[in-house]
Order: C-alpha cells, then structure tokens, then sequence
C-alpha cells in the first residue's frame, strides 16, 4: 500500500472517530471535534486527488476504546491524531514538492490537534524519543 494509500484511509477513520467524539461531547468541545471532522473529511478529499486507484474503505468502525464520556471522547480524538503524525511523515518521505509540503503541514497540524485534545507531545515520528549524547545536535546541550 502506498503511503498517500495509507494516509487516505487514516484520515477516513479521523473522520469518523471525530464524528464519533463528538456525539459524547457538548459544546465549545463538540463543534471543535466536529471541525476536525470536517478537516479530515477535507484531507481525505485532497489526497483522493492524488490517487490514481481508492484503496477501499472499511464499511464501519469499532472504536476500541469507548468514547461514552466526554474523557474517553478527548482520549479518542487526542490518540486519533497522534496515529496520523507517523501517517503523514511517511507521505512526505515518499512524495516532493507541494504534496510533500502539504503532508509536513498537515503532520504538524495533527501533531498540535493531539496535543490540544489532552495528549502528550511526541517525538518525531519514528525516532527514537531520546538521544545519545553523540548524536546530539552540534552545540545542543544535555538539557536542550
């Protein structure tokens, strides 16, 4: 499967854990997690763009987790856009240009949405969360 393959069908299950969200939320929260419907709906649309075959999308979802309370709902949509992180640097790896740029923005953006829906920050995607004290950045300190 290709990575804008792979990209595409995440952003279709964002979607819908979203939606999902939403329904155990209630406002300012449930508007703001079905925003972010919309934008996964709107990137899935973009990437589809760049498709020259759909991959086929499951007919439903089974959330493991629950989103019955507005905590597991927070959990589920944090968690949702953590997985997407990995998702786009992938795609990024994979593409130049504007579609590679695109994919950094929207890996960035995930990146913030998880944050902002409760969850921790992340290293980059794929690397390790910490490193050697030779394989610092030239002048970085222990402590930067």
């Amino acid at each position: 499967m290709s990575a804008w393959s792979a990209a595409y069908l995440a952003e279709d299950a964002a979607e819908a854990a979203c939606r999902t969200a939403a329904a155990a939320l209630s406002n300012p929260l449930r508007r703001r997690a079905l925003v972010r419907a919309a934008d996964h709906a709107a990137a899935r649309t973009r990437i589809q763009s760049l498709l020259t075959d759909l991959p086929a999308v499951p007919a439903a979802y089974s959330f493991a987790e629950s989103a019955g309370t507005p905590a597991a709902a927070r959990a589920l949509v944090s968690r949702t856009e953590n997985a997407l992180v990995p998702v786009y640097a992938d795609a990024a790896a994979a593409d130049a240009g504007p579609s590679r740029a695109w994919a950094v923005e929207q890996a960035m953006a995930c990146a913030v949405a998880g944050v902002r829906w409760g969850g921790a920050t992340q290293a980059f995607p794929q690397a390790p969360s910490s490193t050697a004290p030779e394989e610092q950045v030239p002048g970085q300190t222990q402590d930067q």
